[in-house]
């Protein structure tokens, strides 16, 4: 035998020994033909609920004798054993030496092209790799016998639709009003303004104060707890709370003090749950000059005149308060379907991503220097908000999917451009930057799926029935929040 075709045996009996593992059971045809068997196998369906399965698979025997025997024959062509030139061994030889392996492999095929015939012939879409159990018990079997083993799996979420075409929801409208716009010229004016010392006045939020701080634990300095002259905005809230409190109705050379405990989530571990005393100067108070709105600024702005610019950020208000009421209404239709909808999810597939949301809220309040005392307080709601979330989440994906099957839509290698178009005029970075980014696979099917998405959102959009609403400022800022809500996860 030489050395390749020792190899192949090798691999034979390796694959061999574990034929019905999950890592081979998986229900991928790999691009292989499919297999044809000479007796169907059976299948016994137990349904869980929850999306979950668990089938027993019967394999008639016959199966494995044809596929043994044309394995056997494969190998009497291509073996070179002692003694013998290739393909001359005697074919009882053969199966006497490669009878284990053989066994092993032509199981794994059968166990393979059972689990693809029946998640094809059932239309089931398996979340992972299908457990195989009671598959111990074949190690003993007679080759007269049937294999037989039991599948655990669940299948990804499936929804019964409702009639979606022509669902009907509000589409809140609120008109920009002149305090709107007011408040917009002031915003761009803050963008151009500038800090000015201010002598003998108090120190407010918004103010530059410029100071120079020492930190100590236990009366012993530490690292980073010393700055001098350190720029920072009252209001701003980048330090602890106890920080800017001492700092507010302070003036130039004052100095105050104050303790600060660090949350036992604080990034550096050797400072968790100390408390430390900060001796803090005020060296100088800044307060911020706005420019003179006149023609001046505005063309500082790149703007004509006063004018141009007050009816281009009114423009720009409208156009965005307009994207809003229709990212708010399309949220409205979703959750329309999705309340008018029947559901089943798989219970694993709820616990991965409830995780996912707690997790993501927990770091959230962490970097946000919340004491992990008062995040353990609130671990009851966390959760919970969290399975909301997920439930949403997995809900509203179920429904845009089952939306695009349905009706056809698909990501075109056009739309796939445009997107790229897109992207590299949004970030400043070259086509063919881009380009290398989405060809990797991860990025791709993030894009894709979004893409996906808006294009099924769009299609709904198309024969919903929507009235308009006009509203208040108020009422429009709760819309848009629980629209907001609603979204998170998609």
């Amino acid at each position: 035998m030489t050395d390749n075709e020792t190899k192949d045996t090798t691999a034979v009996a390796d694959e061999g020994t574990k034929p019905a593992s999950p890592e081979t059971a998986e229900p991928d045809a790999g691009g292989e033909e499919e297999f044809k068997f000479v007796e169907e196998p059976a299948f016994e369906i137990d349904y869980k609920g929850e999306c979950l399965y668990e089938i027993k698979v019967t394999i008639p025997p016959a199966n494995e004798a044809k596929l043994s025997a044309d394995t056997f024959g494969k190998l009497q062509h291509e073996a070179e054993l002692p003694g013998f030139r290739r393909g001359r061994a005697p074919r009882k030889l053969i199966e006497r030496k490669f009878a284990k392996a053989v066994r092993g492999d032509v199981e794994g095929k059968l166990v393979q092209a059972a689990v693809l015939k029946l998640v094809k012939e059932k239309d089931l879409k398996p979340r992972g790799v299908p457990e195989v159990l009671d598959y111990e018990k074949n190690d003993k079997r007679n080759p007269e016998d049937p294999i037989a083993f039991t599948l655990k799996f669940e299948v990804e979420p499936r929804v019964d639709l409702c009639k979606y075409r022509g669902i009907a929801v509000e589409r809140p409208i609120y008109t920009v009003q002149e305090k709107d716009i007011e408040a917009a010229v002031k915003n761009l004016q803050s963008r151009y303004s500038v800090f000015e010392s201010a002598e003998g006045v108090e120190a407010q939020e918004g103010d530059q104060a410029i100071i120079s701080f020492k930190g100590t634990i236990e009366g012993a300095e530490f690292p980073g707890g010393a700055a001098e002259n350190y720029p920072y905005i009252l209001g701003s809230k980048r330090f602890f709370p106890e920080f800017e409190e001492v700092l507010l109705g302070a003036k130039s050379g004052d100095t105050r003090t104050c303790r600060v405990t660090f949350p036992d989530s604080y990034p550096a571990e050797h400072l968790r749950g100390r408390t430390a005393q900060f001796e803090i100067t005020l060296n100088e108070l800044k307060r911020r000059q706005m420019p003179e709105l006149n023609d001046d600024f505005a063309k500082q702005a790149g703007f004509e005149n006063v004018a141009v610019l007050r009816e281009r950020l009114a423009n720009q208000l409208r156009e965005r308060m307009m994207a809003e009421s229709n990212e708010i209404a399309e949220s409205r239709v979703i959750k329309a379907i999705i309340d008018a909808s029947k559901f089943e999810l798989p219970k694993s597939l709820i616990e991965q991503m409830s995780l996912q949301f707690y997790e993501d809220s927990v770091n959230n309040l962490r970097t946000r220097h919340v004491p992990a005392a008062k995040i353990e307080e609130r671990d009851e709601e966390l959760r919970t908000q969290a399975r909301e979330e997920a439930l949403n989440a997995i809900k509203s994906w179920t429904v845009l999917n089952e939306i695009a099957e349905a009706e056809g839509i698909e990501v075109t290698d056009e739309d796939f451009m445009a997107e790229a178009e897109n992207l590299s005029k949004r970030s400043g970075v070259s086509m063919e930057a881009v380009a290398k980014y989405l060809g990797e696979e991860q990025h791709r099917n993030t894009y894709e799926r979004r893409i996906l998405h808006n294009k099924v959102i769009a299609a709904i959009m198309q024969h919903a029935a929507i009235t308009d609403k006009e509203v208040t400022q108020e009422e429009f800022d709760k819309a848009d929040d629980r629209a907001a809500d609603e979204s998170a996860g998609e």
